[in-house]
């Protein structure tokens, strides 16, 4: 028989009392009731509040624990065999207790981020004026892919109320350790469900305080990742290859390097984005998907010498073949040399760093960080920043891997040779 009974942890003046359930030997879960009370007047022995004559407080509290015990009694009734009896169902249990609008207005997380991402399609980029960009609305697809097997994983199914922060925990341990997850991509995910909690508060939906705080956010961690710098692109430009398909992936890998392009804009290039100035200039201009930003670049010397050798753009491939066929290009052209960084494991298919052949490191998003990396100190910040969209500097610095205390380092070798140069002239006067 199904057992409910309450006790309490501490001395403060406000102490928490807690529910403990028990049914049979699998089950025994404990959980906050949410309600406080001065450890003087609690009974250790009765487990409830003392009974205090003239104390209206005291009988409303004691009236309360009452009515939700028989209140979690029913719900187990009715859920036994259907859900998992566990430390989220009693949550939520007493949270429906205290508040029944959430079971009259409540919608469970998965639901309420189909919903938010639906309702981007048609929403308009404050920035750009544009739709949402489709990258966008992917980003919501893998957070869903992963919320699936978070909840498959607890055998439960969240309620958009129930993510607070021990939800942030329980999905940053299970992402870490069941899915292998970065640090970084984990924070997507956070970023974007509290986004959606956030949204579905302002349309009335109750959410948990907690996922509003800023304690509901995740750290981020500089990323590794690889460029090629412009000896080892002149090495792929003037390696010979025999299949076709790796020539054409050549030939974008060196567009791309040079034009900085993500990959879905790179793959769209075609002689039409090809625009002739009054002084008969050439240049190539492009709507980034993602920004909704004109781009004008002027056409580097290995990009012309590409178009005027095929007559046009390269012949256009899947992002998955680009991605593969890069590598192998890589490789033959001899980028075997041991570097560190991050790649998704061909077996598992989950992140890991460490030592690698640079080539296995290489992918589309090279392109464009090299792109930014090889002209960083020959260009200025401003120019780069036309080109690859970012909206400041410091978003270009964390980009390349730079930091803001750079500077540093080019300060201290100018006056290091200012001194020089002064001692120099004191021996010689």
């Amino acid at each position: 028989m199904a057992t409910v009974k309450y006790f309490i942890k501490g001395k403060g003046e406000a102490t928490t009392i807690y529910t403990r359930l028990r049914d049979g030997r699998e089950t025994d879960i404990t959980t906050s009731t949410g309600y406080t009370i001065n450890p003087e007047f609690w009974s250790d022995k009765k487990g409830e509040p003392k009974q205090v004559a003239g104390n209206k407080d005291k009988l409303n509290l004691s009236n309360d624990l009452r009515t939700l015990k028989n209140f979690i009694i029913n719900k187990l009734n009715e859920d036994k065999g259907t859900t998992s009896i566990d430390k989220d169902w009693l949550n939520h249990v007493v949270a429906v207790y205290k508040n029944p609008s959430i079971d009259s207005k409540e919608i469970l997380l998965m639901d309420a981020i189909k919903n938010y991402q639906s309702e981007l399609k048609t929403k308009f980029n404050p920035k750009t004026g544009k739709l949402i960009s489709n990258y966008t609305l992917k980003n919501y697809n893998t957070t869903l892919m992963r919320l699936e097997k978070f909840e498959k994983f607890k055998k439960y199914q969240y309620f958009l109320h129930e993510v607070d922060l021990t939800f942030h925990s329980d999905y940053k341990k299970f992402a870490t350790t069941k899915l292998g997850l970065s640090i970084n991509s984990i924070g997507k995910d956070i970023k974007q469900i509290k986004t959606v909690c956030l949204d579905a508060r302002d349309r009335g939906y109750d959410i948990n305080k907690q996922a509003e705080s800023r304690k509901f956010t995740m750290q981020s961690e500089p990323t590794l990742f690889v460029t090629l710098t412009e000896s080892e692109i002149n090495t792929i430009k003037g390696h010979e290859f025999k299949q076709n398909y790796l020539s054409n992936a050549r030939d974008w890998l060196i567009i791309g390097c040079w034009t900085g392009c993500r990959v879905g804009d790179l793959m769209q290039l075609d002689n039409n984005n090809i625009i002739h100035n009054n002084k008969g200039q050439k240049f190539i201009r492009y709507t980034q998907s993602k920004t909704g930003k004109q781009v004008d670049l002027p056409i580097h010397p290995q990009v012309n010498e590409v178009l005027e050798r095929l007559g046009s753009f390269p012949r256009p491939i899947s992002f998955v073949n680009f991605n593969l066929y890069i590598k192998e290009v890589c490789k033959l052209a001899g980028l075997t040399q041991l570097v560190k960084g991050t790649r998704q494991n061909p077996s598992t298919h989950k992140k890991e760093t460490g030592m690698f052949e640079k080539w296995e490191l290489i992918k589309s998003h090279t392109c464009r960080r090299s792109f930014a990396t090889n002209h960083y100190n020959k260009l200025s910040n401003k120019l780069i920043m036309r080109v690859t969209g970012h909206a400041t500097e410091k978003m270009l610095l964390n980009y390349i891997g730079e930091t803001e205390t750079d500077h540093l380092n080019d300060f201290m070798n100018v006056w290091d040779n200012d001194k020089e140069n002064e001692v120099k002239s004191i021996k010689t006067a």
